[in-house]
């Protein structure tokens, strides 16, 4: 690895943020954030048994749960000699959950009133996976995609299975390049809308969008940081492309980088402190580490990261921050590779044409599209499925962290 110390931060100014449009979006559309069980021991294939749920909707949330904890992989299903027992009631669709382990210790009680008893269930499924492995399960995470199923490229969102598809832009121009933010609750994405790429902020759960910046020039390719309150992009203003920060609370911007290049697809460090991103300076591209200052006083640190490969591009950081799953060229072809962080081996996990690898919120699966299928590939075990396939051409696709 290559570090140079840039002299001072290149530049930080105010943005101003334009006004906000009203979109209408589908009521399925509820996120959640699960609370982590403080104390809990980080562990793997426990037993555990689905006990009774009572009430009228009682024995359909049981089945729902028993499901979604079975395609999570995460423990062994059984009546005998458990480990953790849930069991709950449901009326009307509102599930009610407790989780105790084996000496009858509850662990976690929490109620779900979501519109709909799947989600509900998958919203239980993801806490008791969390509560139990200290990992967070992925039943109510989403995976945001560009396809071009109408013609021109929009951005979709599915379930980690593909299902509960849902076409989020509806833009004349296209959108590419988006990203969902911690929650899943704001997907940012680049728009052409207006005959030139500017990179809009929609807020899923309230229905309304904005231009992040309205600054000169072209803006792609962004990326919400772990706190959900920040954005790094592509802006070029300034002239040549460079890597700024946003910050969407203050509408400030901070660039980070100092190239001649063309960088592209920044992505964070789950710490908050790092962006890591792809810049061809000439030879192919390659990758990138920026250090985001805590103020404009601060010396901004660049450092080129030596993947082995000649070609490096859309990189992204496991959520342990141990990994960085990226796409280069095999041998004439796209391939996902994945190579541990700041030094360790790397390891081809599909060629053939794989591009645009990104983490599962636990870290144990990487999603990327290959021929324009989206598949998902558990790193364990090797194995690996298509879940969204004849949908017109897929690309780009972002898991929520």
């Amino acid at each position: 690895m290559k570090m140079v110390r840039l002299p001072v931060l290149l530049c930080f100014f105010m943005l101003q943020a334009p006004a906000a449009e009203a979109l209408t979006l589908p009521g399925w559309m509820r996120f959640w954030k699960s609370e982590t069980a403080a104390g809990q021991p980080l562990v793997s294939q426990k037993r555990i048994q689905v006990g009774e749920f009572s009430g009228g909707t009682g024995g359909s949330a049981r089945q729902a749960l028993l499901d979604e904890l079975t395609s999570s992989r995460d423990f062994v299903l059984t009546n005998e000699k458990p480990d953790y027992i849930v069991a709950g009631s449901s009326i009307g669709g509102r599930v009610n959950g407790r989780l105790v382990d084996a000496s009858g210790k509850e662990l976690m009680e929490r109620t779900y009133a979501a519109p709909g008893l799947d989600e509900n269930a998958k919203a239980l499924a993801d806490d008791v996976i969390l509560a139990i492995t200290g990992k967070p399960g992925l039943a109510t995470s989403r995976i945001v995609f560009v396809s071009d199923k109408t013609g021109m490229k929009q951005v979709y969102l599915c379930d980690p299975d593909g299902r509960e598809v849902l076409q989020v832009t509806h833009h004349s121009y296209g959108a590419v390049s988006p990203s969902l933010n911690a929650d899943g609750s704001a997907v940012a994405y680049t728009s052409y809308r207006s005959g030139f790429p500017v990179v809009q902020w929609l807020d899923l759960g309230q229905g309304w969008e904005r231009t992040v910046t309205d600054t000169p020039g072209t803006s792609f390719g962004a990326a919400f940081a772990p706190d959900g309150q920040r954005i790094a992009l592509v802006m070029s203003f300034l002239g040549n492309p460079e890597i700024f920060v946003t910050d969407l609370n203050t509408n400030t911007a901070a660039c980070i980088s100092d190239t001649t290049g063309a960088p592209s697809s920044p992505a964070w460090h789950p710490d908050g402190k790092q962006v890591i991103f792809s810049d061809d300076r000439g030879g192919g591209p390659r990758l990138y580490i920026a250090e985001v200052p805590e103020t404009n006083e601060s010396e901004a640190k660049l450092l080129r990261w030596r993947t082995g490969y000649s070609f490096s591009t859309d990189p992204e950081f496991s959520p342990d921050g141990k990994s960085v799953a990226f796409t280069t060229r095999i041998d004439g072809a796209l391939a996902v590779v994945v190579k541990g962080w700041p030094n360790g081996p790397a390891r081809v996990i599909q060629s053939g044409g794989a591009a645009h690898p990104s983490w599962s919120p636990n870290g144990q699966t990487l999603c990327y599209a290959q021929h324009g299928t989206l598949y998902v590939h558990q790193l364990a075990s090797g194995q690996r499925r298509a879940i969204l396939e004849k949908h017109g051409q897929i690309t780009e696709p972002r898991w929520m962290k």
